[in-house]
């Protein structure tokens, strides 16, 4: 009985965990009126980088960059690393982590 009951528990919790969006960086340049996104999410105990660009017509693309399967700390690193060293300092973008105000 014991072991149907943890047979039970066990398929009875959810296979994916819900995801959480850590870090949300919204990023504007002054020569332009386009915006990018970087979208660090978690989902426990994993992680994925969605980088978003949106166009002139307001269209949205996006794409992952990275993902990991037991951490959350490489996405963080990767995501923050990408916003400060390839947008903001190689780029000129200005990014503020609307999460994180």
């Amino acid at each position: 009985m014991k072991m149907l009951i943890a047979f039970g528990l066990l398929f009875s919790t959810p296979l994916y965990a819900e995801e959480v969006v850590s870090s949300l960086y919204n990023c504007t340049h002054k020569d332009t009126s386009l915006v990018r996104q970087v979208m660090i999410t978690h989902q426990y105990p994993g992680c994925h980088v969605t980088y978003i660009k949106t166009d002139e017509t307001g269209n949205k693309t996006s794409k992952v960059l990275w993902r990991a399967k037991n951490s959350t700390n490489y996405c963080d690193n990767k995501g923050f690393d990408f916003v400060e060293e390839t947008l903001q300092k190689k780029y000129g973008w200005v990014c503020v982590d609307e999460n994180n105000k």
